[in-house]
């Protein structure tokens, strides 16, 4: 199967448990070459994300223990996956973390330079408290610093998963229906501006604060 069969499958299957609404897709419908930076609400928003956007061949930048999954891991690099390292490994330095991390920003830089749909997580990681937390992490930065001048930045904010069995959240709520809504916004010319002009912190707290606001 190809990534659109996935894409279509995947698509039908969330629908049966979730009532899924999107705003702002057509975005993503034009000529231009996309770096989407979602918020990271459970362990199921990219598969969710990959399945209502299944027309777009957005590569995503994964974990690589899900690329390991074999399940995940399929499906994964159906779409192209790139793989990111764990930088919080206990056996990883400080200094090696941080030259990764300066590798994978160039990584993105450089596909997205070459025309490559592209998206990560600013995070880093699925949240544990109710609110999105970037702190110091760098790569959202240092990607726009440097963003091409043919890329469009894409936000995308989803909400609904929050105390799932997918969320680290707890308590756990169990529901059989629940509505999961996905908002995109182009904020191109304001990540241009931020990434400029603040520092990474103050570039970041940018980002949460648009995450974490209340539709």
């Amino acid at each position: 199967m190809n990534r659109y069969t996935i894409g279509k499958i995947f698509k039908f299957l969330f629908r049966l448990h979730y009532d899924i609404q999107v705003t702002g897709e057509e975005l993503l419908r034009d000529d231009s070459t996309h770096l989407v930076l979602p918020n990271h609400t459970a362990y199921v928003d990219p598969l969710i994300l990959f399945s209502q956007v299944w027309w777009l061949p957005i590569q995503p930048m994964s974990d690589e223990l899900f690329m390991r999954h074999p399940v995940y891991g399929y499906i994964l690099r159906k779409a192209d996956a790139i793989e990111v390292p764990d930088l919080n490994k206990s056996a990883m330095t400080r200094e090696e973390g941080a030259q990764a991390a300066g590798q994978l920003s160039r990584i993105a830089i450089d596909s997205l330079a070459e025309g490559k749909q592209l998206c990560f997580y600013p995070s880093g990681h699925v949240k544990l408290v109710d609110k999105e937390i970037i702190g110091n992490r760098r790569m959202a930065y240092e990607v726009c610093r440097e963003l091409p001048q043919n890329v469009r930045v894409i936000l995308c904010r989803m909400r609904g998963l929050e105390s799932s069995r997918w969320s680290k959240l707890k308590p756990k709520q169990w529901k059989w229906r629940r509505t999961v809504t996905i908002h995109f916004e182009d904020h191109t010319d304001d990540v241009r501006t931020w990434a400029q002009t603040l520092s990474r912190r103050e570039f970041n707290e940018k980002l949460e604060e648009w995450y974490n606001a209340h539709e």
